[in-house]
């Protein structure tokens, strides 16, 4: 499976690889892309294409802003059911009666206005893939006729007589603590494992840093203006990474918006980057941010549309070329390897490994930082 887009032979070689979902088996035309650069995304990527071809319902957690409605479409794009429907409701953005009325259906004459019959989404999802997003908030009295659901596969619409036979995978997800949320009651136990087979935890952006600048490059990519290439200076993707980011990915995309409006030239340097949490963004606030040498900006990858347009390249050779270039960024701008250690989130132990492994394979020529 090729999913890995490389810039041209000729780009430089500091360039930031991203990935897309294009490639995984089943994919739907037009299908949003995705970046799994980091090792972490890159293992939960390939054990949710296992999960997948197993049709198992599953749980997605992780924090909000994480990415869970794009895994949810991994999910559904690498199984068997990828040519039937892909089908998402919020539990949270509706109350109770709506939501079971969006979910079951209701008959002619079912309440007052329902002038026609209405299919609920587990009936226009059948043969794909229902995606219920923040499961942890949905009414304690509906989780019991959705645990009747996933048991019989069978739904009554609202007024109805007669059952309707439904096949349907559920990916559910949430941001909340379920067992906390069992254990006050507020969320059914059974209904708990029933969802729960396979779960799968989305880390938070922080964990998987080497997602940042590949996820930057591709939001600043859906803003393209004529006779402008995106670029990310050496200071803003130092800033990036510098960053706790406890908006997650959504935060990211709308500090790229905002980049895109305050850069004029395509060039987004650190005093561009508005972050959402003022308190610990210097970079905005004027305060410190680490202190990286000038140096020419790194010019984005094209992420393209198409298979074709770009060659495919050795997944594992980008990311250490990647890990490469983030681990030569931190010895240049620190003090020490020790505090180098410490911005990549790595001890020192690790750093010395990797820096032995690059000499023994000849990765690329050492620079006296390596020294340092």
């Amino acid at each position: 499976m090729n999913t890995l887009l490389t810039p041209p032979a000729d780009a430089p070689s500091a360039h930031a690889p991203a990935l897309r979902r294009d490639a995984l088996p089943g994919r739907a035309a037009g299908v949003r892309q995705a970046v799994f650069v980091d090792p972490v995304s890159q293992q939960l990527l390939a054990l949710a294409q296992r999960v997948a071809q197993a049709d198992v319902t599953t749980l997605l957690v992780g924090p909000t802003g994480a990415g869970k409605e794009i895994l949810a479409r991994v999910l559904h794009e690498a199984s068997p059911r990828h040519s039937g429907p892909f089908v998402a409701i919020n539990c949270a953005a509706l109350p109770e009666n709506l939501i079971e009325d969006q979910l079951f259906g209701h008959d002619k004459g079912a309440f007052t206005g329902a002038h026609r019959d209405h299919k609920g989404l587990f009936e226009q999802a059948d043969g794909g893939t229902l995606f219920l997003d923040e499961i942890g908030e949905m009414p304690i009295g509906l989780q019991a006729k959705l645990l009747r659901v996933l048991q019989d596969r069978q739904v009554v619409r609202l007024g109805g007589s007669h059952s309707v036979q439904v096949n349907v995978r559920v990916v559910a997800a949430t941001n909340r603590d379920l067992r906390q949320a069992m254990a006050e009651r507020q969320f059914r136990e059974d209904l708990y494992y029933r969802i729960a087979t396979f779960r799968l935890r989305l880390p938070p952006l922080g964990e998987r840093p080497l997602d940042i600048v590949p996820l930057a490059y591709h939001f600043l990519s859906q803003h393209r203006c004529p006779g402008i290439g995106w670029t990310l200076t050496v200071a803003a993707q130092a800033a990036l990474y510098q960053y706790a980011w406890p908006g997650n990915v959504r935060e990211l995309e709308n500090v790229m918006r905002r980049a895109v409006v305050l850069s004029a030239d395509g060039v987004v340097d650190a005093a561009q980057l508005m972050f959402d949490d003022w308190a610990d963004a210097g970079a905005w606030m004027g305060g410190p941010v680490l202190a990286v040498p000038r140096a020419e900006p790194v010019v984005a990858p094209e992420v393209c549309a198409t298979a074709t347009s770009a060659a495919p390249r050795d997944l594992q050779t980008a990311v250490r070329d990647r890990e490469w270039h983030l681990v030569q960024a931190a010895l240049a701008t620190a003090p020490s390897r020790s505090e180098a250690a410490r911005i990549l989130g790595i001890s020192p132990r690790t750093l010395r490994h990797k820096i032995a492994q690059w000499r023994a394979q000849g990765v690329c020529d050492l620079s006296d930082a390596l020294q340092a």
